[in-house]
């Protein structure tokens, strides 16, 4: 007689697609995960590094609003004009 051994697969649709998705389905999450991450910080380097090309051929632009704050008030020091500080001394 032939006695029946227990065989490779799961004996139910469930676990086998269970079994499936962890063997397939998580690393595939697991990369796409990394590799949306990875797109990300490369727009975001080119995006970065596209922006230094401009300030560096018009150095007039500014990069960020606090430079832009720092040249306004030192022409408002080169035009005469006195601050608050300079009034009371």
């Amino acid at each position: 007689m032939l006695t029946p051994t227990p065989g490779a697969l799961p004996p139910d649709l469930g676990t086998a697609l269970a079994a499936l998705f962890l063997l397939f389905g998580v690393p595939t999450l697991i990369f796409g995960f990394i590799f949306l991450y990875t797109g990300y910080v490369r727009y975001d380097a080119e995006q970065y590094l596209a922006e230094l090309d401009v300030t560096e051929d018009d150095p007039d632009t500014a990069p960020s609003s606090d430079r832009a704050h720092t040249s306004s008030q030192s022409q408002s020091c080169s035009d005469g004009t006195k601050s608050s500080q300079t009034d009371s001394e």
